[in-house]
């Protein structure tokens, strides 16, 4: 059982119907932690950063996902149930993957099957009541074939009275022809439907709306999402002597079948504001992407060489627009105001694609107890297509060369030290509505990160992660002058960030992460008053801390705890109001047992 207090109450049970295996039950995320920058473990989670949020990016958008290493476009979210784990790697703990790009690196771990077969149910009741039901079968068919097939149901509640359903269902086929040779294929996909989505509120002054009651969901019931979501693909790994081999390819869909954002505009200091709804079906994100690549090992002993080539593309495609705008009149944000469903007016949709190519070529060289040394170098061919409706398609292209080098030594057994300076190129979408260049496909994103740092092994097994870095990308923003959407500026995200990691006595896991992060943007719209000079939502620290104690007396018995605090945000982009900081601890405990012989928690 597992028991946590946060604000809510969460119960969990997992029964591992073959009895003579218990992998599933001893899956934890702070025990498996090399570091506290990001890791997952099944439903556990640890660490400061997320996919979503990397240094104060989107890795993601940075196109740093990777699947078993290997470059993944993703336009879906992969179904977790057939997800073991997923790592977020950064500064030194990024050494190894070929060909970063600024950000960091996302990289998801597939399920696999022990030696004998596993039947897990994972039962979850928590989140405001949400249930959630997991079944995972792990079938070792062959001393070469093996399998995964899972299937999940979700009944999910969110804070602001929310609610949806979701159905996920995935596999992962494993096949081991010859020794150093392994194909994976696998599937991953989950059906949602009415789920509702909290309303968005602007302010008339720019200040934090009044408080609203918590768990009331004041939108229109009838304006839901609902669509599906797919992942399909494989890849290749052989270690043939000093090759080494490795292909991937990916197909990535998220629909959007019925589509519903509310927002409440000029809201005044007593909650009323205008209520308006935008509706849209048939949105549509899908992208075809993979790798191959190809190195070859020189050298014996001490110092040993790699050569990398290296070919990643992808072929995105999206639809979307064609909204028909509701206005609902005025009302009371957190008071429910259900109306009709009307009829709606939808019109065509904007089309939208990109075709990206990345050719590299990259140097590793490994010299035991003294350093490593990574370089590489990509030539990049971006093409991206607009086509709205009744006018002629926006065409972008670009062909840039971006690089990257880092170097690690190491003075000491126990102390490596790092620097390392990295290019790259990221998606940048389309102007605005409200711009007098609305949607027009806009270039890609140069972007560019430097870094220090250093890994220092401490007594008692502990590990110190430390860097500091500086992250720079082109700012947009609408130009006072003739009203166009363009790069006036840059934003920057300069910070410290440190994970502190390691089991400091018998039976206690520790893992701690932080970051400072001074985020800024400058350009023109600052320089004239009419921006901040922070960004929206982020804050200066977030220090993210996890201890996990299993009894020695009674080793079945753990107790864990989760520290989370983030500091104030700025909340509009005037910087004249902001968020007050906050501070969350999670307590839970574990018993590990057994019911008729099946490991249970």
């Amino acid at each position: 059982m597992m028991l946590k207090y946060g604000g809510l109450f969460v119960l969990s049970a997992l029964l591992i119907i073959h009895p003579a295996v218990a992998q599933r039950t001893d899956e934890n995320a702070v025990r498996e932690a090399e570091d506290g920058f990001g890791k997952s473990v099944g439903s556990d989670s640890v660490g400061i950063y997320a996919s979503g949020n990397v240094r104060g990016f989107s890795a993601s958008d940075a196109g740093n996902n990777r699947i078993e290493g290997l470059y993944f476009d993703k336009a879906g979210q992969i179904s977790n149930v057939i997800v073991r784990g997923t790592t977020v790697r950064v500064g030194l703990t990024s050494f190894g993957y070929p060909f970063p790009a600024p950000t960091g690196i996302v990289d998801s771990d597939l399920r696999r099957v022990g030696d004998k077969p596993v039947v897990s149910v994972q039962l979850n009741s928590g989140d405001y009541l949400g249930t959630d039901l997991v079944v995972d079968a792990a079938l070792p068919v062959s001393e070469k074939l093996d399998l995964n097939l899972d299937l999940g149901l979700y009944d999910d509640e969110y804070v602001s009275g929310a609610s949806g359903w979701f159905v996920s269902y995935g596999g992962v086929l494993r096949y081991r022809p010859v020794q150093g040779v392994e194909a994976t294929a696998f599937f991953a996909g989950y059906q949602y439907g009415d789920e509702e989505q909290a309303p968005v509120i602007y302010t008339a002054d720019g200040a934090p709306p009044p408080r609203i009651k918590r768990r009331r969901y004041f939108g229109q019931h009838w304006a839901d999402w609902a669509g599906d979501n797919r992942n399909v693909g494989g890849t290749i790994k052989a270690n043939v002597g000093r090759w080494q081999i490795a292909v991937g390819l990916f197909e990535s869909h998220f629909t959007k079948n019925d589509y519903a954002s509310a927002y409440y505009s000029s809201v005044e200091a007593q909650g009323s504001g205008r209520s308006t709804l935008l509706i849209g079906r048939d949105q549509n994100n899908a992208s075809t992407s993979g790798e191959a690549r190809i190195s070859r090992s020189f050298g014996n002993g001490a110092l040993v060489h790699r050569v990398l080539l290296s070919a990643r593309g992808r072929r995105a495609e999206a639809r979307y627009g064609g909204f028909d705008t509701l206005d609902l009149g005025q009302a009371t944000i957190g008071v429910p105001d259900p109306q009709p469903r009307p009829d709606f007016d939808f019109s065509a949709l904007t089309r939208d694609r990109v075709r990206q190519m990345n050719y590299s070529v990259g140097y590793e060289a490994r010299w035991r107890d003294f350093g490593e040394l990574n370089l590489g170098i990509t030539s990049a061919d971006y093409r991206k297509t607009v086509a709205q409706p009744g006018r002629p398609a926006e065409v972008v292209n670009d062909q840039p060369w971006f690089w990257n080098a880092a170097i690690a030594v190491t003075p000491t057994r126990s102390t490596t030290l790092y620097g390392a300076m990295t290019r790259g190129l990221e998606e940048s979408g389309i102007a605005p509505a409200n711009a007098a260049n609305r949607n027009l496909a806009l270039p890609a994103l140069h972007t560019r990160q430097k870094e220090i740092g250093l890994r220092q092994l401490l007594p008692g097994g502990m590990k110190l992660v430390a860097a500091l870095f500086d992250l720079r990308k082109p700012y947009f923003d609408i130009d006072s002058r003739d009203g166009f959407y363009r790069v006036l500026g840059e934003v920057k995200h300069q910070g410290l960030e440190a994970s502190l990691a390691g089991q400091p006595l018998a039976g206690l896991n520790m893992v701690i992460g932080a970051v400072y992060l001074r985020p800024r943007v400058t350009g023109q719209a600052v320089d004239e008053g009419r921006l901040g000079s922070k960004p929206i939502g982020r804050t200066n620290l977030t220090i993210d801390a996890n201890l996990d104690y299993r009894l020695p007396c009674m080793p079945a018995l753990s107790f864990d705890v989760h520290m989370l605090y983030e500091g104030e945000k700025v909340a509009n982009a005037a910087n004249s109001a902001t968020l007050p900081a906050q501070a969350v601890i999670d307590l839970g405990a574990r018993y590990r047992t057994s019911i008729a012989g099946i490991p249970t928690f």
